[in-house]
């Protein structure tokens, strides 16, 4: 395999960044935080040119419980990467890139040479300002076993999402315009690397 395209479907159980006080035991719904990324994914799949490399799509669970007694966060790709002898050229994760107002920040734990690749690419679709080519967050996410594992991997995240963890995380929030973008960037992308 070539590549692995990822994303977590689950959604946080709590609520726990809920300004509503009474809401914090309520579940997340997860438009953007869970269900953006596997939209993208799922188009790709439809979209991804049948010549390609060798792609997997992998939808992860358990992402989004830490903090939460009992979880941990990132286990399903924890698992992953401990139960498949795997060896990638490049992992990319996307993960909360559905808002209205995104805004694409360098992840600082991501590997550079493949994160360049991405915002290069970004940038020669018109996407410049949705991909800034600055560091801001520095994340424990879906990329990180793999990181660890010593295969290439990023994650794009958008990370200044006012409603993370929230009951607001609804389709309201989320744009077409955003997704395509994502998606847009991340098929020209592996076109890029026949």
């Amino acid at each position: 395999m070539d590549v692995i395209l990822g994303a977590h479907y689950d959604c946080r159980i709590y609520a726990d960044h809920d300004p509503d006080l009474s809401k914090r035991k309520q579940a997340v719904l997860g438009a953007n935080d869970g269900a953006s990324g596997v939209a993208v994914l799922l188009e790709l799949a439809r979209s991804i040119p049948k010549e390609s490399a060798s792609i997997w799509l992998v939808f992860f669970d358990a992402e989004d419980n830490g903090n939460i007694p009992g979880w941990d966060w990132i286990l399903g790709s924890r698992a992953f990467v401990e139960g498949y002898e795997i060896a990638p050229q490049a992992v990319v994760i996307v993960d909360m890139i559905g808002d209205a107002d995104l805004n694409i920040y360098k992840e600082k734990n991501s590997n550079p040479e493949l994160t360049a690749e991405i915002w290069a690419q970004a940038a020669e679709l018109g996407y410049e300002d949705v991909f800034i080519p600055e560091e801001k967050w520095g994340m424990l996410d879906d990329h990180t076993p793999f990181l660890e594992a010593g295969i290439p991997a990023m994650d794009i995240i958008d990370f200044d999402y006012p409603y993370w963890h929230t009951t607001a995380d609804t389709t309201d929030k989320i744009s077409a315009q955003s997704l395509q973008a994502v998606g847009d960037t991340i098929l020209g992308w592996l076109k890029s690397r026949k």
